[in-house]
Protein backbone atom coordinates (compact mmCIF):
# COMPACT_ATOMS: atom_id res chain seq x y z
CA UNK A 1 0.00 0.00 0.00
CA UNK A 2 3.12 2.15 0.57
CA UNK A 3 5.44 3.36 3.06
CA UNK A 4 4.96 4.55 6.79
CA UNK A 5 6.80 6.25 9.40
CA UNK A 6 6.30 6.60 13.09
CA UNK A 7 6.01 10.61 13.96
CA UNK A 8 6.73 11.96 17.07
CA UNK A 9 3.12 14.22 17.72
CA UNK A 10 1.51 13.56 21.07
CA UNK A 11 -1.31 11.90 19.27
CA UNK A 12 0.95 9.38 17.80
CA UNK A 13 1.33 10.96 14.54
CA UNK A 14 1.83 8.19 11.43
CA UNK A 15 2.18 9.30 8.09
CA UNK A 16 1.51 7.35 4.52
CA UNK A 17 2.53 8.18 1.00
CA UNK A 18 0.18 6.97 -1.47
CA UNK A 19 0.93 6.27 -5.33
CA UNK A 20 -2.45 6.28 -6.67
CA UNK A 21 -6.13 6.63 -5.75
CA UNK A 22 -8.40 3.51 -6.50
CA UNK A 23 -11.29 1.83 -5.05
CA UNK A 24 -9.93 2.32 -2.00
CA UNK A 25 -8.40 5.26 0.26
CA UNK A 26 -5.89 4.79 2.54
CA UNK A 27 -5.77 6.53 5.66
CA UNK A 28 -3.76 6.81 9.20
CA UNK A 29 -4.45 5.52 12.47
CA UNK A 30 -2.96 7.15 15.44
CA UNK A 31 -3.61 4.23 17.84
CA UNK A 32 -1.19 2.35 15.13
CA UNK A 33 -2.31 0.40 11.27
CA UNK A 34 -3.61 1.01 8.19
CA UNK A 35 -7.64 0.67 7.09
CA UNK A 36 -9.17 1.63 4.45
CA UNK A 37 -12.00 3.51 3.26
CA UNK A 38 -14.61 2.49 1.12
CA UNK A 39 -15.00 5.15 -1.93
CA UNK A 40 -16.51 4.68 -5.37
CA UNK A 41 -14.10 2.92 -8.23
CA UNK A 42 -12.77 5.50 -10.17
CA UNK A 43 -10.47 5.23 -13.52
CA UNK A 44 -6.54 5.08 -13.71
CA UNK A 45 -5.33 8.38 -12.88
CA UNK A 46 -2.33 10.42 -13.07
CA UNK A 47 -0.84 12.74 -9.86
CA UNK A 48 -0.24 16.53 -10.90
CA UNK A 49 1.61 18.10 -8.20
CA UNK A 50 1.21 22.13 -7.67
CA UNK A 51 2.32 24.85 -5.59
CA UNK A 52 0.42 24.33 -2.39
CA UNK A 53 -2.84 26.87 -1.93
CA UNK A 54 -5.02 27.00 1.31
CA UNK A 55 -8.72 26.13 0.74
CA UNK A 56 -9.63 25.77 3.97
CA UNK A 57 -8.81 27.86 7.04
CA UNK A 58 -11.76 27.75 9.51
CA UNK A 59 -9.92 30.14 12.21
CA UNK A 60 -10.28 33.25 8.95
CA UNK A 61 -13.53 31.57 7.47
CA UNK A 62 -12.04 30.03 4.09
CA UNK A 63 -13.87 28.03 2.73
CA UNK A 64 -16.04 27.46 5.73
CA UNK A 65 -16.99 28.94 8.64
CA UNK A 66 -15.55 27.33 11.53
CA UNK A 67 -14.77 25.74 13.75
CA UNK A 68 -16.09 21.63 12.79
CA UNK A 69 -18.39 20.67 15.34
CA UNK A 70 -18.22 17.08 16.77
CA UNK A 71 -20.38 14.93 14.38
CA UNK A 72 -21.18 17.39 12.16
CA UNK A 73 -20.16 17.14 8.44
CA UNK A 74 -19.19 19.33 6.05
CA UNK A 75 -18.82 19.49 2.09
CA UNK A 76 -15.87 21.85 0.37
CA UNK A 77 -15.66 22.53 -3.04
CA UNK A 78 -11.96 21.56 -3.70
CA UNK A 79 -12.54 21.86 -7.84
CA UNK A 80 -11.87 25.36 -9.11
CA UNK A 81 -8.74 27.59 -9.14
CA UNK A 82 -6.22 25.47 -8.15
CA UNK A 83 -7.84 22.02 -9.13
CA UNK A 84 -9.58 21.42 -12.25
CA UNK A 85 -13.14 20.12 -13.04
CA UNK A 86 -13.11 16.56 -13.54
CA UNK A 87 -10.26 15.55 -11.13
CA UNK A 88 -10.41 12.22 -9.88
CA UNK A 89 -8.55 13.23 -6.48
CA UNK A 90 -6.75 15.72 -4.56
CA UNK A 91 -3.50 15.30 -2.80
CA UNK A 92 -3.90 17.65 0.68
CA UNK A 93 -1.97 18.58 3.58
CA UNK A 94 -4.34 18.66 6.11
CA UNK A 95 -3.88 20.07 9.72
CA UNK A 96 -6.18 20.18 12.95
CA UNK A 97 -5.88 23.55 15.62
CA UNK A 98 -6.40 23.49 18.95
CA UNK A 99 -9.24 20.38 19.13
CA UNK A 100 -10.85 20.86 22.64
CA UNK A 101 -11.36 17.62 23.16
CA UNK A 102 -9.85 14.31 21.99
CA UNK A 103 -10.97 12.98 18.86
CA UNK A 104 -10.06 12.24 14.70
CA UNK A 105 -10.66 13.98 11.61
CA UNK A 106 -12.13 11.54 8.40
CA UNK A 107 -11.52 13.44 4.70
CA UNK A 108 -13.83 11.04 3.05
CA UNK A 109 -15.07 11.87 -0.90
CA UNK A 110 -17.97 14.60 -1.23
CA UNK A 111 -20.49 12.05 -2.05
CA UNK A 112 -19.92 9.87 1.12
CA UNK A 113 -22.56 9.33 3.63
CA UNK A 114 -23.50 8.10 7.04
CA UNK A 115 -20.89 8.66 10.08
CA UNK A 116 -17.38 7.75 9.05
CA UNK A 117 -15.74 5.17 10.43
CA UNK A 118 -12.17 6.09 9.48
CA UNK A 119 -9.73 8.38 10.58
CA UNK A 120 -7.02 10.96 8.36
CA UNK A 121 -5.88 12.54 11.48
CA UNK A 122 -5.98 11.32 15.53
CA UNK A 123 -5.01 13.44 18.15
CA UNK A 124 -5.71 14.81 21.63
CA UNK A 125 -7.38 17.93 22.90
CA UNK A 126 -4.82 21.19 22.70
CA UNK A 127 -3.15 19.57 19.72
CA UNK A 128 -1.77 21.20 16.10
CA UNK A 129 -1.57 18.24 14.03
CA UNK A 130 -0.89 18.02 10.33
CA UNK A 131 -1.12 14.68 8.08
CA UNK A 132 -0.93 13.71 4.36
CA UNK A 133 -4.33 13.18 3.19
CA UNK A 134 -5.21 11.74 -0.44
CA UNK A 135 -8.89 11.00 -1.31
CA UNK A 136 -10.80 10.41 -3.95
CA UNK A 137 -13.85 12.85 -5.94
CA UNK A 138 -16.96 12.12 -7.53
CA UNK A 139 -16.99 13.90 -11.45
CA UNK A 140 -20.54 13.73 -11.59
CA UNK A 141 -23.72 14.59 -9.30
CA UNK A 142 -24.61 16.94 -6.87
CA UNK A 143 -21.00 16.59 -5.10
CA UNK A 144 -19.27 16.40 -8.06
CA UNK A 145 -15.52 17.81 -7.22
CA UNK A 146 -16.38 17.37 -3.25
CA UNK A 147 -14.34 16.46 0.14
CA UNK A 148 -16.75 15.54 2.94
CA UNK A 149 -14.83 16.35 6.88
CA UNK A 150 -16.06 15.49 9.86
CA UNK A 151 -14.79 15.94 13.40
CA UNK A 152 -15.61 13.01 15.62
CA UNK A 153 -15.06 13.30 19.59
CA UNK A 154 -15.33 9.78 19.91
CA UNK A 155 -19.17 10.30 19.88
CA UNK A 156 -19.49 13.39 22.15
CA UNK A 157 -21.50 16.24 21.02
CA UNK A 158 -20.45 20.08 21.25
CA UNK A 159 -16.25 19.95 20.99
CA UNK A 160 -15.19 21.90 18.35
CA UNK A 161 -11.60 22.38 16.41
CA UNK A 162 -10.02 24.35 13.85
CA UNK A 163 -9.23 22.80 10.62
CA UNK A 164 -6.61 23.57 7.28
CA UNK A 165 -6.43 22.41 4.28
CA UNK A 166 -4.04 22.75 2.02
CA UNK A 167 -4.35 21.04 -2.05
CA UNK A 168 -0.42 19.99 -2.93
CA UNK A 169 -1.59 17.89 -6.04
CA UNK A 170 -4.54 16.46 -7.94
CA UNK A 171 -5.33 13.64 -9.97
CA UNK A 172 -6.36 13.52 -13.57
CA UNK A 173 -8.57 10.89 -15.40
CA UNK A 174 -5.58 9.05 -17.68
CA UNK A 175 -3.04 6.63 -15.88
CA UNK A 176 0.37 5.82 -16.87
CA UNK A 177 -0.15 2.67 -18.09
CA UNK A 178 -0.58 0.77 -21.46
CA UNK A 179 -3.92 1.74 -22.70
CA UNK A 180 -5.65 -0.43 -25.71
CA UNK A 181 -4.54 1.32 -28.91
CA UNK A 182 -7.58 1.62 -31.32
CA UNK A 183 -7.43 0.22 -35.35
CA UNK A 184 -5.10 2.06 -37.67
CA UNK A 185 -6.47 4.06 -40.31
CA UNK A 186 -6.08 3.09 -43.85
CA UNK A 187 -3.19 4.14 -45.76
CA UNK A 188 -3.77 7.62 -47.37
CA UNK A 189 -3.07 7.86 -51.24
CA UNK A 190 0.30 8.39 -52.57
CA UNK A 191 0.68 11.02 -54.50
CA UNK A 192 2.27 11.34 -58.55
CA UNK A 193 6.15 11.18 -58.26
CA UNK A 194 7.77 14.55 -59.45
CA UNK A 195 9.80 14.83 -62.49
CA UNK A 196 13.29 13.54 -62.19
CA UNK A 197 16.22 15.57 -62.31
CA UNK A 198 18.68 16.27 -65.06
CA UNK A 199 21.83 13.87 -65.05
CA UNK A 200 24.85 13.54 -67.14
CA UNK A 201 23.19 10.78 -67.98
CA UNK A 202 20.76 12.71 -70.00
CA UNK A 203 21.13 14.19 -73.23
CA UNK A 204 21.56 17.83 -73.76
CA UNK A 205 18.15 18.94 -74.83
CA UNK A 206 18.21 20.61 -78.49
CA UNK A 207 18.48 24.66 -78.56
CA UNK A 208 19.83 24.42 -74.83
CA UNK A 209 23.20 26.00 -74.25
CA UNK A 210 25.09 24.53 -71.16
CA UNK A 211 28.52 26.68 -69.90
CA UNK A 212 31.40 25.86 -67.38
CA UNK A 213 34.62 27.07 -66.86
CA UNK A 214 38.13 25.55 -66.54
CA UNK A 215 40.80 26.65 -64.14
CA UNK A 216 43.94 24.42 -65.00
CA UNK A 217 47.49 25.05 -63.04
CA UNK A 218 50.59 22.55 -63.63
CA UNK A 219 54.01 22.69 -63.77
CA UNK A 220 56.12 22.03 -66.64
CA UNK A 221 57.31 18.26 -66.99
CA UNK A 222 59.81 18.89 -70.16
CA UNK A 223 60.04 21.77 -72.32
CA UNK A 224 57.79 21.65 -75.73
CA UNK A 225 55.57 18.30 -74.31
CA UNK A 226 52.11 18.51 -75.05
CA UNK A 227 49.39 17.80 -72.64
CA UNK A 228 45.71 17.78 -72.81
CA UNK A 229 43.18 19.34 -70.80
CA UNK A 230 39.73 17.32 -70.19
CA UNK A 231 36.56 19.17 -69.48
CA UNK A 232 33.44 17.33 -69.35
CA UNK A 233 29.82 17.99 -70.42
CA UNK A 234 27.11 18.04 -67.96
CA UNK A 235 25.09 15.71 -69.80
CA UNK A 236 25.40 14.10 -73.49
CA UNK A 237 25.84 15.81 -76.45
CA UNK A 238 23.71 14.86 -78.89
CA UNK A 239 24.36 14.23 -81.66
CA UNK A 240 27.92 13.41 -80.87
CA UNK A 241 30.97 15.79 -81.73
CA UNK A 242 33.06 14.44 -83.95
CA UNK A 243 34.92 16.92 -85.73
CA UNK A 244 37.82 19.10 -84.34
CA UNK A 245 36.22 21.95 -85.99
CA UNK A 246 34.00 22.19 -84.28
CA UNK A 247 35.90 22.99 -81.01
CA UNK A 248 37.33 26.47 -81.18
CA UNK A 249 38.44 29.72 -79.62
CA UNK A 250 36.92 32.57 -79.80
CA UNK A 251 38.75 35.25 -81.69
CA UNK A 252 38.99 37.67 -78.88
CA UNK A 253 42.64 36.68 -78.13
CA UNK A 254 44.23 35.63 -80.68
CA UNK A 255 44.58 36.00 -85.14
CA UNK A 256 41.83 34.21 -86.88
CA UNK A 257 44.11 32.17 -88.58
CA UNK A 258 45.06 30.27 -85.38
CA UNK A 259 41.95 27.95 -84.88
CA UNK A 260 39.56 30.42 -84.14
CA UNK A 261 36.06 30.47 -85.05
CA UNK A 262 34.39 33.98 -85.34
CA UNK A 263 30.64 32.47 -84.69
CA UNK A 264 31.92 32.46 -81.11
CA UNK A 265 30.43 35.89 -80.50
CA UNK A 266 30.06 35.59 -76.47
CA UNK A 267 32.63 36.71 -73.80
CA UNK A 268 34.63 35.04 -70.51
CA UNK A 269 32.14 36.68 -68.19
CA UNK A 270 28.90 34.96 -71.09
CA UNK A 271 30.08 32.24 -73.19
CA UNK A 272 27.60 31.63 -76.16
CA UNK A 273 28.08 29.40 -79.00
CA UNK A 274 26.41 28.11 -82.36
CA UNK A 275 24.31 25.02 -82.27
CA UNK A 276 26.66 21.76 -82.56
CA UNK A 277 29.81 23.92 -81.61
CA UNK A 278 32.00 24.24 -78.92
CA UNK A 279 33.28 28.05 -78.14
CA UNK A 280 36.48 28.57 -75.61
CA UNK A 281 37.44 31.99 -73.91
CA UNK A 282 40.35 31.97 -72.84
CA UNK A 283 40.78 34.19 -69.63
CA UNK A 284 44.76 34.51 -69.24
CA UNK A 285 47.49 31.47 -69.83
CA UNK A 286 51.11 30.97 -68.88
CA UNK A 287 54.15 29.29 -69.63
CA UNK A 288 52.80 27.79 -72.78
CA UNK A 289 54.03 27.60 -76.15
CA UNK A 290 52.02 30.53 -78.00
CA UNK A 291 49.31 30.14 -75.50
CA UNK A 292 46.55 27.84 -75.79
CA UNK A 293 45.84 28.52 -79.43
CA UNK A 294 43.58 25.72 -79.85
CA UNK A 295 45.09 24.42 -83.31
CA UNK A 296 45.02 20.45 -82.15
CA UNK A 297 41.65 20.44 -79.80
CA UNK A 298 40.52 17.08 -79.99
CA UNK A 299 36.47 16.27 -78.66
CA UNK A 300 35.20 12.78 -77.12
CA UNK A 301 32.13 11.94 -78.97
CA UNK A 302 28.74 12.98 -76.50
CA UNK A 303 30.56 13.67 -72.96
CA UNK A 304 33.07 16.49 -73.48
CA UNK A 305 36.43 17.60 -75.09
CA UNK A 306 39.86 18.11 -74.87
CA UNK A 307 41.64 21.61 -75.30
CA UNK A 308 45.59 20.57 -76.30
CA UNK A 309 48.34 22.90 -74.55
CA UNK A 310 52.48 23.01 -75.42
CA UNK A 311 54.39 23.42 -72.43
CA UNK A 312 57.04 26.18 -72.84
CA UNK A 313 60.45 26.42 -70.16
CA UNK A 314 62.45 23.73 -68.01
CA UNK A 315 60.99 21.16 -66.08
CA UNK A 316 59.57 22.64 -63.11
CA UNK A 317 58.21 25.72 -64.33
CA UNK A 318 54.86 26.64 -63.38
CA UNK A 319 52.10 26.64 -66.82
CA UNK A 320 48.65 27.42 -66.39
CA UNK A 321 45.83 28.23 -68.45
CA UNK A 322 41.98 29.70 -67.79
CA UNK A 323 39.26 29.75 -69.45
CA UNK A 324 35.21 29.56 -70.03
CA UNK A 325 33.38 27.43 -72.35
CA UNK A 326 29.61 27.23 -73.96
CA UNK A 327 27.96 24.75 -76.27
CA UNK A 328 24.63 24.35 -77.57
CA UNK A 329 22.92 21.49 -78.90
CA UNK A 330 21.81 21.38 -82.03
Amino acid sequence: MGSMMRGDGRGGLWRSRWAAIGAAVAVTLGGGGLVAVNAASSVPSSVVTIDPVRILDTRTDVGLAGPFVSGVSQKLRVTGAAVPAGATGVLLNVTVVGPSADGFLSVRPGDATGAPSTSSLNFTAGDIVPNSVQVGLATAGANAGQIDITYDAFGQAGPTTEVLIDVVGYMIAGGAGTAPGGTTGPPGIAGSPGPRGFSAWDAIPSGQTVTGSMIWDESVIADGADTRIYVPFPGKATPPITNSNLVNFAPEMFATTIDTDVTCTGTTAAPTAPPGKVCIYLWSSGGLDDGATGEANFVNGRDGFYVQVQAFGAAGTNMWVFFSWAYTAP
